[in-house]
């Protein structure tokens, strides 16, 4: 069936305008609701949900609009389904316009939102929350330095104030938020920040190296020790042996590793030298005429010296800074030792020792050595122990002259304690020999009595004369032995058949003799002096008289305390102890040129001839 003509109601062009620019309208309404969804999309993630819902009514709305602008174009063919449509599309136009109204609330609520998530999300990103502080730590190097920071952003902050140094201290630094940052509480001021170096540790030094005492100043090498970083004090340097203190005080810049400044203390030390002892002897013999004795030691320091003895019964010793006295107690031996304590700068050295023997007489004079006896008279004290007539045993052996004389044990006595001292010497005792079994012996040779010529017999010359008196005699010279010593005597002398020890004991005397002679009478000046160590005694020193001497011998001789005692002057045959025999003294008769004095049998003064053998009872001194 044909349709008929459909009237479209017609449709000005001015509404068509107006529906056009209410669609296009409603399509930039979406379309700008879009882009804010899109843009609070992109700006803030909590702004997503609300700007997509705008998005999607924005989309309905221009879906409707579209549909409603299509149905616009397609009211040429159709007003009426144009109108209808039209109708329709205002409808939907107003809706959309609605809904696009809604959008654009929603979009600007949206955008609200956005900016105000931009605004946190932006206030979240240029927001400071860490101020930044030192990370690690300085310790002092001497050279300048700056610390590494933590949470130091340069694109943000921006640092001030101390930002390096170089001494141990505490520095301080700024930090102010640049253009469009602030701290976390939203300020912008600077905010400072300290940061350190620290004082560089060093070891304590240590004392090294061994130091003894020399007498001078002295310093320990201190390892470690470095005037830089620490300074010293204390004492550093000493000279006596002993433990020293030494201070070491960190510098400014410096600490000790456990981490102190404070003073340090090391201890250093000088030993002692070995200490030295010395004694000037090691041996020491007292006796009589020295009691005592001294010991110098010598040693090293001030040590104190002490010594002791082994046996004080025989000697005791005493101590005077560095000299020890020994003083005698008895007969024996004994060892002292000496010590030395360590001092200020000296050990102890090892002890030393003087052994000392002591030789003090015994009044039994027999028992005494000539050394001993010799003692005792050295020091003018043989009185204190011994009498005039005490007696010693020697033995007689040798040739004397052209007589043999063996083994003769015969007894010496004493004559008397320093005799005439003031002529003939002091500390001497005189002796005589000799005696046996208490008898006064002559030695005789076996030409006793006779005249003889020649040498080598018991006569005072070889032939009658007595001119040099004493001095020039064979008997002095030769046949006793006195132009040597008794160390050396004279061969086939008297002297020389003597024991050893007694001649090693023997003391020269000085005795004075008319050495004229030759009939000159009573002349003092013939009297002169002899030195003898064996001699025969003279008329004066026997008699206490003149007799047939020159009477000015007596001026410079005296009796021998022996005879002036009254001792009996007669004198025995050494080989027949019942036989009286004459003996010769050394005085010549003062008027003969031929003969010397004798005592007689009898025991008187006589003289006779000097080539006569008689009996020799020669006296000697110790």
């Amino acid at each position: 069936m044909a349709l008929g003509t459909v009237n479209v109601p017609s449709v000005s062009g001015h509404e068509l305008d107006d529906i056009r620019a209410v669609a296009n309208t409603a399509k930039e309404v979406a379309s700008a609701a879009q882009n804010t969804a899109d843009g609070a999309k992109s700006t803030a993630e909590a702004a997503l949900a609300a700007a997509n819902s705008a998005q999607q009514t924005a989309g309905t709305a221009k879906s409707t609009a579209d549909e409603a602008l299509e149905t616009a174009n397609g009211a040429a063919g159709s007003l009426a389904a144009a109108q209808e449509a039209a109708t329709a599309a205002e409808t939907a136009a107003q809706q959309a316009k609605a809904k696009a109204e809604q959008a654009a609330t929603a979009a600007q609520n949206a955008q609200t939102a956005a900016d105000s998530a931009l605004q946190a999300v932006t206030k979240l990103t240029n927001s400071i929350n860490a101020i930044p502080s030192q990370n690690g730590s300085l310790t002092y190097t001497g050279s300048q330095q700056s610390p590494a920071w933590n949470s130091f952003d340069s694109e943000k902050l921006t640092i001030g104030g101390q930002t390096f140094g170089t001494e141990v201290g505490t520095y301080t630094a700024t930090f102010t938020p640049k253009e469009g940052f602030n701290w976390s509480d939203g300020s912008t001021e600077p905010v400072s920040v300290n940061w350190t170096i620290s004082r560089a540790s060093v070891a304590i030094p240590t004392a090294s190296g061994a130091l003894t005492y020399n007498g001078s100043a002295q310093s320990p090498t201190f390892n470690g020790y470095d005037s830089t970083k620490m300074t010293q004090g204390g004492t550093a340097s000493g000279t006596n042996a002993g433990t020293y203190s030494a201070t070491f005080t960190p510098k400014a810049n410096y600490c000790w590793p456990d981490g102190t400044t404070a003073a340090k203390t090391v201890s250093w030390s000088i030993s002692k030298a070995a200490g030295s002892l010395s004694l000037n002897k090691t041996s020491m013999a007292l006796n009589t005429g020295a009691m005592s004795g001294t010991i110098a030691v010598t040693k090293g320091g001030d040590g104190a010296v002490s010594a002791t003895s082994s046996n004080t019964s025989v000697a005791t010793v005493s101590v005077s800074g560095t000299t020890v006295t020994v003083t005698a107690k008895a007969k024996g031996s004994a060892t002292i030792t000496v010590k030395v304590a360590a001092g200020t700068n000296h050990t102890a050295p090892a002890d030393k020792t003087c052994s000392v023997t002591v030789t003090l007489p015994t009044t039994t004079l027999n028992d005494n050595s000539w050394s001993t006896i010799k003692q005792a008279s050295d020091a003018g004290k043989g009185a204190n122990y011994w009498a005039v007539g005490d007696t010693k045993t020697i033995t007689i052996n040798g040739t004397v002259g052209s007589f043999g004389i063996s083994n003769l044990s015969v007894q010496a006595f004493i004559l008397g304690f320093n005799h005439n001292s003031g002529k003939e010497g002091a500390n001497r005792i005189h002796f005589q020999i000799g005696k046996i079994s208490g008898k006064m012996v002559a030695l005789c040779d076996n030409n006793y009595g006779s005249g003889v010529s020649g040498d080598g017999y018991f006569h005072m010359n070889s032939s009658n004369t007595n001119v040099g008196g004493w001095k020039d005699s064979y008997m002095r010279k030769t046949l006793l032995g006195n132009s040597k010593t008794p160390t050396s005597p004279v061969a086939n002398s008297l002297m020389a058949a003597l024991p050893s020890d007694l001649r090693s004991c023997m003391k020269s005397v000085t005795k004075y003799t008319d050495n004229v002679g030759n009939n000159t009478g009573h002349v003092a000046g013939n009297v002169t002096a002899t030195t003898d160590y064996l001699f025969l005694l003279s008329n004066y020193e026997v008699q206490g008289n003149d007799g047939y001497a020159n009477n000015t011998e007596k001026n410079s001789q005296a009796q021998y305390a022996y005879y002036k005692a009254g001792n009996s002057k007669i004198a025995y045959r050494h080989t027949s102890t019942v036989s009286a025999v004459w003996w010769w003294l050394r005085s010549p008769s003062c008027n003969t040129n031929a003969g010397f004095c004798v005592t007689y049998t009898d025991g008187l003064c006589i003289h006779t001839n000097a080539s006569a053998s008689g009996g020799l009872l020669p006296g000697f001194a110790v």
